[in-house]
């Protein structure tokens, strides 16, 4: 599926360098597909899909490391300031 007039792929085939089994293949699966083109877009673990044939126990490992690689570059946690007090 392509949208935006033949411009951007709708489930684009990504590739993701595993700590547990080396370089897997995945995509996003997404409702409505171009989501994954919006600035407010925040990914959920069942949006992932991964290609790569692997077993289940390992599916699960790698879409957990993948997710938190995810959150963590697109979506940090915000950092609290500490408020300062006046006297």
């Amino acid at each position: 599926m392509v949208l935006y007039k033949d411009k951007f792929p709708c489930s684009p085939k990504l590739h993701f360098d595993s700590t547990l089994l080396g370089t897997i293949e995945w995509t996003w699966r997404t409702q409505p597909p171009e989501a994954i083109y919006w600035k407010t877009y925040k990914p959920k673990k069942r949006d992932i899909k991964i290609l790569t044939k692997v077993t289940p126990n390992q599916r699960k490992e790698i879409t957990n490391e993948l997710y938190q690689e995810i959150m963590d570059k697109e979506h940090p946690k915000k950092v609290k300031q500490p408020r300062v007090r006046s006297l």
